[in-house]
């Protein structure tokens, strides 16, 4: 098989080095490589494959090649690792190789693409780029939010988590704390110079200021000079000798500090404990740690004082036993992925016969839309599941008239081609009314065609619903192996329609949110309306009369505007927020509200709670059982007094406020973060397949 693989990239960073050699030391048992590593600097090439592969530095030739053994049925296209841009100028690689992928398809011979994520996503050329995806055997993206994008493939931890030691210890002599900083964001704060300065002179590390990029060389010699340090320099050149140094320090290193992914990855690799202290808002660093199985990588610093950064580094530094747990797991899928590409390649040489992985198909829509119910769809396609691969069938988006019908009747199509029935599950979220005639037919058809579906209800009038329309729910429920219910009074409504069906009691789950300082914000989430109590809360907070510069923010789709045409002083209308702003305004405010009169299990309390707001809503639906024993703050709905009275306990007394968040951010934690729910209903899905 002569197998052929970009290997350019950046020449002067050792990460780009470590994932391509992983990606090429995986496929060099398999056949002939073919390297095109174009202008490279002499030692990169040698440092990627031995002297009995091919390396190219003229693209023309390297691509005549790959298209004459494609013709001949003799070869295989690998997609480069690490970072892709999809946007146009990040488009060469996905349409240039469209005529060599046809020519491959054609002689029905491999193509794969592992280990890469994106940057920049543009919704353009993420339609360009379906040609190339749709040509591709074996997807696998190294972060959740890629897969998500895009649509396809599953996902698996960055290629550099396999190098490093088979067993990295985090125990013994590690007198070291490394610190590498991006040379292209602003040099960090005061605040978090002195912060690593005394957190190293209380362990009693030595600081070591490293260059892994080589254009951070300036930066790191600041970062020595500032920190009272020691600078180990690379001028880069001889790769292979300066990776080798700085492996030789990572096994001394207690704490690796830094916003380069690739510093973080190889320092864990070699025992040391990650933490990225950043100086912007980025979320490159946490999506990719998560697809690995570690949470909590990154905290954005600007804003924070030095003991706030000094107790993040501490936490770090003593959490290296759970990363060390994760990093063993994430190597284990790496291997299961490095077996899969063996099997497509040279199924005559892979020790094991390939298996087709589980894929769950959810039903809905995903995006920036108001609504719990897609909030929700997003948080599972953003979640890297450890065993089954999720896909979205699209049926529906917002529009209206002939748009709408053709894109649900796309979706009723494609519904009889999602894939094997023994290793396919269909997942179909609900909430009332036109879902239950729209998505309740993709479930009907799905499970007349023999797929093990299950029936995920949203929504907070599903009770009322099913008493008017007890035939649809019964048919359309009917259908489904497994319903997931957000609250017991669900719960019962369903079994009293359908008494021998299996209901399992599931609550909604949202990732962790980053830790950062807390401003005197008060936050509604959600739609403008009576049935939100946004009525109450303005009448609520004319009443509480705040002092001391507390705001309250309204944000969310004005639904019903006259109840927010005449706002007191302190209240400010934010309208619709992209479900990012909304996070990151909870992330800054101390309370958020949601006095609703009718709820189901309302995502803007857990992600409140997953922000470390101390939350003030009513006994309705499923909230009690989020906010109950003193996780929150209950007010009886449509009483605008004693939600006055709960603002005002709230922002006048910090040590009951500093409780209430505690207490609410622990619970959340133990029964409703995302890592504590979504095994459970990862367990579930794949139960319908037994």
């Amino acid at each position: 098989m002569e197998i052929y693989v970009p290997g350019i990239g950046q020449y002067d960073n050792i990460g780009d080095i470590i994932l391509r050699r992983q990606l090429l030391r995986w496929l060099e048992p398999l056949g002939r490589l073919h390297v095109f590593v174009g202008n490279a600097r002499e030692g990169y090439a040698e440092s990627l494959v031995g002297p009995e592969h091919v390396v190219y530095r003229s693209f023309t030739a390297w691509y005549r090649s790959a298209l004459k053994d494609a013709v001949r049925g003799d070869a295989a296209y690998v997609f480069k690792p690490g970072e892709i841009q999809i946007t146009f100028a990040g488009l060469k690689e996905h349409i240039s190789t469209l005529p060599l992928l046809a020519a491959l398809k054609l002689r029905r011979k491999p193509v794969l693409r592992v280990g890469a994520g994106a940057r920049g996503f543009e919704r353009i050329p993420k339609l360009l780029m379906q040609p190339s995806l749709a040509m591709t055997d074996l997807i696998a993206w190294r972060d959740a939010r890629t897969a998500a994008f895009l649509g396809r493939g599953e996902v698996m931890p960055d290629l550099a988590f396999g190098e490093g030691e088979a067993e990295p210890r985090g125990d013994g002599e590690r007198p070291l704390l490394i610190v590498s900083m991006r040379s292209d964001r602003p040099l960090p704060s005061d605040a978090w110079f002195s912060a690593v300065r005394s957190f190293a002179d209380e362990r009693e590390l030595e600081i070591v200021s490293v260059v892994q990029v080589e254009r951070d060389a300036e930066r790191s010699k600041v970062l020595a000079e500032r920190l009272g340090g020691r600078y180990h320099a690379w001028s880069g050149d001889d790769h292979e000798r300066h990776e080798a140094e700085l492996r030789d320090l990572y096994r001394c290193t207690s704490l690796a500090v830094s916003d380069r992914l690739h510093v973080l990855i190889t320092a864990v690799t070699e025992g040391a404990a990650p933490v990225a202290p950043l100086v912007d808002d980025s979320d490159k660093i946490d999506r990719h740690f998560a697809a690995a199985g570690i949470e909590g990588v990154s905290i954005p610093t600007r804003g924070l004082g030095e003991g706030v950064i000094r107790e993040t580094l501490a936490e770090a530094a003593d959490g290296w036993p759970r990363v060390q747990g994760a990093l063993a797991e994430a190597r284990v899928r790496l291997d299961s992925v490095r077996t899969r590409v063996a099997g497509l390649l040279r199924p005559d040489l892979a020790p094991t016969p390939v298996t087709v992985q589980p894929t769950v198909w959810h039903v809905g829509r995903k995006g920036e839309i108001a609504g719990g119910m897609t909030q929700v769809v997003n948080a599972y396609l953003s979640w890297p599941f450890g065993t089954v691969r999720q896909r979205l069938l699209v049926s529906r988006n917002g529009s209206q008239g002939p748009g709408a019908y053709a894109l649900f009747g796309s979706a009723l199509a494609r519904t009889p081609f999602l894939g094997r029935r023994d290793r396919t599950v269909v997942a179909v979220h609900l909430s009332q009314k036109g879902s239950f005639v729209r998505e309740g037919l993709i479930l009907r058809t799905a499970r007349s065609l023999g797929y093990p579906t299950v029936a995920h209800l949203h929504g907070s009038s599903f009770v009322d619903f099913a008493q008017e329309s007890p035939d649809l729910v019964r048919k359309t429920l009917g259908s489904a192996d497994v319903v997931v219910s957000l609250s017991e009074e669900t719960k019962d409504a369903v079994l009293g329609l359908l008494p021998s069906a299996r209901v399992e009691l599931v609550p909604n789950a949202v990732p962790e949110g980053r830790e950062r300082a807390k401003e005197r914000l008060v936050v509604f989430g959600g739609g403008v309306t009576r049935r939100k109590g946004v009525d109450v809360l303005v009448e609520a907070w004319k009443r509480a009369e705040p002092e001391d510069g507390w705001e309250l923010h309204i944000a969310g789709p004005v639904i019903e505007s006259d109840l927010v045409t005449d706002l007191p002083d302190g209240v400010r209308k934010q309208g619709a927020l992209e479900h990012a702003e909304l996070m990151s305004l909870l992330e800054r405010s101390t309370i958020a509200v949601l006095p609703s009169r009718d709820e189901a299990m309302p995502m803007f309390v857990l992600e409140a709670l997953a922000r470390r707001n101390a939350v003030i809503s009513t006994p309705v639906g499923g909230i009690p059982s989020v906010l109950g024993d003193g996780a929150g703050v209950l007010v009886t709905p449509g009483d605008p007094d004693e939600l006055a009275a709960a603002l005002r306990a709230l922002m006048d007394d910090a040590d009951e406020l500093s409780n209430v968040s505690a207490a609410g951010y622990d619970r959340f934690s133990s029964e409703f973060s995302a890592s504590a729910v979504y095994p459970k209903v990862e367990q579930l899905w794949l139960s319908t397949l037994t």
